[in-house]
């Protein structure tokens, strides 16, 4: 079976993204929360999709910002359920530290019954919950 088993983030402001994913990751399946502290501290959500991991950015990198546009990630797009579950995410996010990019809606130019919401974590990565139901 193919597929992406984890991804890593290095986090700027690491408890404001704790917060930001421990609110966001329960919500679209990943349920499961995973700590390791320590020095470097690392935190962890998986579910049935995989798995997302946190950990702090190094201290003399911290005024770097993501660009989409640079060489690396550019956008992390998570599987919904339905369009109800797109816009109960979307209804939360800034209230947890995010900030909505582009509204739930359709995008008939990227497939049939594409439906997302684009928004940024409290680092400014891109990301994206979206589902193909009508």
């Amino acid at each position: 079976m193919a597929g992406i088993d984890h991804l890593m983030i290095n986090a700027n402001n690491f408890d404001q993204s704790v917060k930001f994913y421990s609110w966001l990751m329960p919500m679209i399946g990943y349920g499961q929360k995973h700590q390791y502290p320590g020095d470097d501290p690392v935190v962890g959500w998986s579910g049935a999709g995989g798995g997302l991991w946190l950990s702090n950015s190094a201290s003399n990198l911290r005024t770097d910002n993501l660009d989409k546009r640079r060489v690396g990630l550019r956008e992390i797009a998570f599987r919904a359920d339905n369009r109800a579950q797109v816009d109960a995410v979307a209804k939360e996010i800034e209230a947890n530290g995010g900030k909505i990019l582009d509204a739930p809606q359709e995008y008939p130019q990227y497939a049939p019954g594409y439906y997302s919401v684009f928004f940024t974590d409290p680092d400014g990565l891109k990301l994206e919950v979206v589902t193909y139901s009508k």
